[in-house]
């Protein structure tokens, strides 16, 4: 697993909650989302504008805490997104995905919190919405 997308509603209580109740230590490196990357992987509309977020830890493991708009408090709930593991092909994986039956959104391609492109694509199986992330 690469990662695990959360959202919240105030990202400065999560990063304090992490950094100084949990003792959570390792980078945190904060960025902000475009409106349309945000409206493409989400749904959000794109007159609420950026979001804040911040990629905490390295690896396996890290979180991607995204905070949601203030707008959008209320509609969009905040917990777990979905759960996200690398691939080598998401165009591949997102079409096998879809042939057994799956829910398939995507190929996406963004940038990621690194400034790195990324692609990706979103399936859910089970119930659960799973991201397959593909860099570079």
């Amino acid at each position: 697993m690469s990662h695990v997308v959360v959202f919240t509603d105030d990202l400065e209580a999560v990063l304090g909650l992490l950094a100084g109740v949990a003792g959570v230590s390792g980078p945190v490196n904060r960025y902000e989302t475009e409106p349309a990357d945000l409206h493409a992987l989400f749904g959000w509309p794109l007159e609420h504008g950026r979001a804040r977020g911040a990629f905490v830890g390295e690896g396996p493991g890290s979180l991607d805490l995204l905070e949601i708009p203030e707008p959008l408090r209320g509609e969009v709930r905040p917990g777990v997104r979905l759960l996200a593991y690398v691939n080598r092909d998401v165009t591949s994986a997102g079409a096998e995905a879809a042939a057994q039956g799956l829910v398939v959104r995507g190929p996406f391609s963004t940038t990621a919190a690194t400034g790195a492109p990324m692609a990706l694509v979103e399936i859910v199986a089970g119930g659960i919405p799973f991201e397959l992330v593909q860099f570079g």
